[in-house]
Parts: structure tokens; C-alpha cells; sequence
């Protein structure tokens, strides 16, 4: 699993501040707008992130978390673009994937495949979306189950290696 937080630099046009939950599939959050696409579940909006995202405006969004659910998309400059036009400034958008070496990340659903250095570089010269940052990038080997949970901090000493070595 990896774990990203995004950054967005200053801009123009304060809106209201919110907490933005995509893909929430079963998850629902409490003080969280909940958004996916496939109706009937706990979300608070139906819709489908492939498309224009009518249900936030232009920087309303102090936070926003998707877990597993970039991987589904059909593009992640679509993504981005969204993200960056949504983001109040200092906003956060916090992003969980599956590793491209887990099981999970094979799915018939999948579009990407994602490894600790995927976003390295971002933005680089001829990406679209030029003001948001990586502002923590983390490898997840167990988020939950104690003794295991200590090894995020040790594949996190050593990120590169620990792909190559251990995933």
C-alpha cells in the first residue's frame, strides 16, 4: 500500500473549506462529503470522477482522501486537474494505493499500477497540473495489525531498497 499527501501552493479565489472523501465505497465518514460512483451505497453524492466534478466548486476543499480508488480511473490527469481546481490553497489531498507488487494491485478494475517512486518527479515539465506537490510519500506494509505495523517504519527508512527487496 502507498500513501500519498499532496500539496497546493497559494492561489486566488478562497471559498468555503471542506473535507472531500472520494471512492468511499462502504466507508463512510462522518464530517466528510462522501462521493462514488456506484449508487446505492453510504455516500452522500453519486458521481462519477471520470467527468467533470460538478459536486465541488473551484477551491472548496481543505482535504481530500481517496483510498483505493485511483487505480480505477481512466485518467489521472482528469484526476489531478480536478484535485488542483477543487484544493483551497494549503489544502491536502491524501491518496492511498495499492503497491504495484501487492496482490491486490492486479484487479480486472485496475488502470494503474503504482510504486513508491511513481510521483518523484511531479511535477515535471510537460505535466498540465504544475501547482500541486508531493508533501509526504509513504510505503504501508500494515496499517493495522500490531507487530507488523513496525514494519512501515523500517520499509520507510529505506523506501527504494525496501521495494526492490522486501515487496
Amino acid at each position: 500500500m502507498l500513501n500519498w499527501t499532496w500539496g497546493i501552493g497559494q492561489c486566488p479565489g478562497l471559498a468555503r473549506d471542506g473535507k472531500l472523501h472520494l471512492c468511499c465505497g462502504r466507508d463512510y465518514r462522518e464530517g466528510f462529503v462522501n462521493v462514488d460512483c456506484i449508487a446505492g451505497g453510504a455516500q452522500d453524492i453519486t458521481a462519477d470522477l471520470n467527468k467533470p466534478w460538478k459536486f465541488a466548486k473551484d477551491s472548496s476543499v481543505e482535504y481530500l482522501f481517496i483510498k483505493d480508488g485511483l487505480e480505477h480511473l481512466d485518467s489521472l490527469e482528469h484526476f489531478f486537474r480536478e484535485v488542483s481546481r477543487i484544493l483551497l490553497p494549503n489544502g491536502r489531498a491524501e491518496i492511498w494505493v495499492p503497491h504495484y507488487k501487492s496482490p491486490s494491485a492486479y484487479k480486472m478494475t485496475h488502470n494503474f499500477f503504482f510504486s513508491w517512486s511513481s510521483f518523484n518527479g511531479f511535477p515535471e515539465p510537460h505535466d498540465p497540473v504544475r501547482d500541486l506537490r508531493v508533501v509526504s510519500n509513504l510505503l504501508v506494509v500494515e496499517p493495522n495489525v500490531f507487530p507488523f505495523t513496525l514494519l512501515n517504519s523500517i520499509a520507510n527508512l529505506f523506501p527504494k531498497y525496501w521495494e526492490r527487496l522486501f515487496y
